[in-house]
């Protein structure tokens, strides 16, 4: 059920996301959901979490081995992309679907939205940090400012699907310019 809500909530956002809804797609009755749910957003909290959980292991399996931080990093940026075009992720990552969705709508979704956000600046900021540390990027290279314009590229590509390629080489041409010797 989760798995069906999770694709309607990456195409629509979560307000599509209501126990008839999910009932009709899973084909199981609304009652079953509303035992299993305390209310439609406990649905649309545990849709988010499986979501979000879905394209995090997806994330990790599309990853290749690359040497050194600054290998990580590109993997990681190009495993993002990748699922983005996967059948499993229509809508591409559920919390950048539904980011702008409750960007100022206080709440535990809210909350939740912004807990996964942080996860994955936190996992790019880390590879980051362990590039220049190696010496791999440029010693005047802001990692701050790098995810920032990293995350930026990845919520354009997920607004405007035909602007995808365009995204991703910028995020490409991006780390090529961070480099050391670049």
């Amino acid at each position: 059920m989760l798995e069906q809500a999770a694709k309607i909530a990456g195409i629509e956002g979560l307000e599509g996301i209501t126990f008839g809804r999910v009932a009709l797609v899973a084909n199981v009755p609304k009652s079953t959901l509303a035992n299993l749910f305390q209310d439609r957003e406990d649905l649309q909290l545990q849709t988010l979490r499986f979501g979000a959980d879905a394209f995090a292991a997806a994330l990790r399996a599309k990853m290749r081995a690359r040497r050194g931080a600054l290998g990580a990093l590109k993997a990681l940026c190009d495993a993002w992309f990748q699922l983005l075009e996967d059948e499993e992720f229509p809508g591409g990552c559920i919390v950048t679907a539904v980011a702008g969705e409750y960007r100022a709508r206080p709440g535990a979704i809210q909350s939740l939205v912004t807990e996964y956000r942080e996860i994955w600046r936190q996992a790019l900021l880390s590879a980051t940090m362990q590039a220049k540390g190696e010496g791999a990027l440029a010693p005047n290279a802001d990692p701050q400012q790098i995810v920032f314009e990293i995350v930026a590229f990845q919520e354009a590509a997920h607004v405007r699907t035909a602007d995808r390629l365009r995204a991703q080489r910028a995020v490409s041409a991006l780390i090529d310019r961070i480099q050391r010797g670049s």
